[in-house]
């Protein structure tokens, strides 16, 4: 069918208002994803039904779609393959919050809804409720609950409350041939069976469309403080963090970065009551000092530390390389150590997650981070120049190993004509 006649159709199942094919949006979204290939065209359905029609119709015609929430991911893996055309499927307005249940600490929402707004939806003040997502996922005014789910967002509190999978509870969603499916539910305690939100959690929009999400939620903390202590450098910051997160203080977060204001701290987040945060702040300090380095401490403000959040989506323009490790801590120090001291840098003392960024990126750069990594490390090449990636034979996703069938194989079964963000993830799956 040619490209008009796809257009057209599309517009007769979300109307023709929804459907963008023009050049500024569909430019906003290849600059953004930094894609070589355009696509058809943008279409912002409303509801699920509209969603199953899409799916249907584009597989139809051999159409794949690429789902998007914010578009503050879509840099992150590989262009769309150029194999065949596709279209942009837009949750900006499918967005409304379906149900929320206080009392069983449970909320349903469509897959549009940004992170920012569900967080103010779940404090109210009459009835008086202070409820959270334990998400603090970076970007939470644009990123939405689908993209967050799709990619596994998190942010620094992962090592205390875990990622988007173990917050989700159910899910609907759209796959191969419009079909739609249920996984999970609205209840906390849930049936058995083949966990469905599992295979949905961090699979890149390769195996469907998401059409509605339910959480479980957590009480939000009377009292939050992130305390910043000065190091001699960030590799020091990270075995003080890696100290104190075996030290058992029940600390929120400990984080080792030089991007809060250009040197090198650790950065301790409490939460709790007043005085458990005192008790904390108190038995910290002791700890630091004890290693040999000063135990004063600044208190981070909610501004500065949004910003750092911030920041580890490496979304800005100033940001030319951008590369995430995940490896062990012992590995992690002694990257710290070696890699180029100018470069952004926030490693997670708890996980073993190391953040970096460049506002420069030529082969040398690349060769040399390539190397500082052991092999058993994961490297995900955030942002990284296409000729490059090609020259260096680089997989964005980090190495394929020899598991990788089943990702091939569970792709091919439930996505057997390749619809859904072909060659975006691990492997160009």
């Amino acid at each position: 069918m040619e490209i008009t006649k796809i257009v057209s159709n599309l517009g007769s199942i979300v109307g023709d208002a929804q459907v963008h094919a023009e050049s500024v949006e569909i430019e906003a979204v290849v600059k953004r994803g930094e894609w070589e290939n355009r696509p058809l065209a943008i279409v912002t359905p409303t509801d699920a039904a509209q969603v199953v029609e899409l799916v249907g119709f584009a597989e139809r015609e051999g159409v794949a779609t690429v789902p998007s929430g914010g578009c503050t991911r879509l840099h992150i893996g590989y262009p769309p393959s150029p194999d065949k055309p596709y279209i942009v499927l837009s949750t900006a307005r499918f967005n409304k919050i379906v149900d929320f249940q206080p009392d069983d600490l449970t909320v349903t929402c469509e897959p549009g809804v940004t992170l920012a707004d569900l967080q103010a939806h779940l404090v109210t003040e009459e009835p008086p409720r202070k409820l959270m997502l334990a998400l603090d996922t970076p970007l939470a005014n644009s990123s939405t609950l689908g993209g967050i789910v799709s990619s596994g967002g998190a942010g620094f509190w992962r090592s205390s409350y875990g990622a988007p999978r173990d917050l989700l509870i159910g899910l609907h969603a759209v796959m191969s041939e419009g079909v739609g499916i249920k996984g999970g539910g609205r209840v906390v305690k849930n049936v058995a069976g083949y966990d469905i939100c599992k295979l949905f959690a961090g699979a890149w929009g390769t195996m469907g469309v998401l059409t509605d999400l339910t959480f479980r939620l957590r009480t939000r903390p009377v009292h939050e403080e992130t305390l910043a202590f000065a190091t001699p450098d960030i590799a020091t910051a990270f075995r003080l963090g890696f100290e104190l997160h075996h030290a058992h203080l029940a600390i929120t977060y400990l984080l080792a970065t030089n991007e809060v204001d250009g040197t090198p701290m650790l950065l301790v987040g409490l939460q709790g009551s007043p005085e458990r945060v005192q008790w904390q702040s108190e038995e910290c300090g002791r700890r630091i000092q004890s290693a040999g380095i000063s135990n004063s401490f600044v208190r981070l403000s909610a501004e500065h530390l949004t910003n750092l959040l911030d920041k580890q989506a490496r979304l800005d323009d100033a940001t030319a390389l951008a590369l995430r490790a995940s490896l062990t801590p012992d590995s992690i120090e002694g990257a710290l150590k070696s890699i180029d001291s100018g470069l952004a840098a926030t490693a997670d003392c708890a996980l073993g997650t190391l953040s970096l960024g460049s506002p420069q990126v030529d082969t040398a750069l690349v060769r040399s981070l390539a190397k500082a990594f052991p092999a058993e490390a994961n490297l995900l090449w955030m942002r990284l120049p296409a000729e490059l990636r090609e020259q260096e034979k680089i997989s964005v996703w980090g190495a394929v190993r020899g598991e990788f069938f089943l990702h091939r194989a569970l792709k091919t079964s439930l996505d057997p004509h390749n619809t859904f963000s072909p060659g975006r993830f691990h492997g160009r799956i």
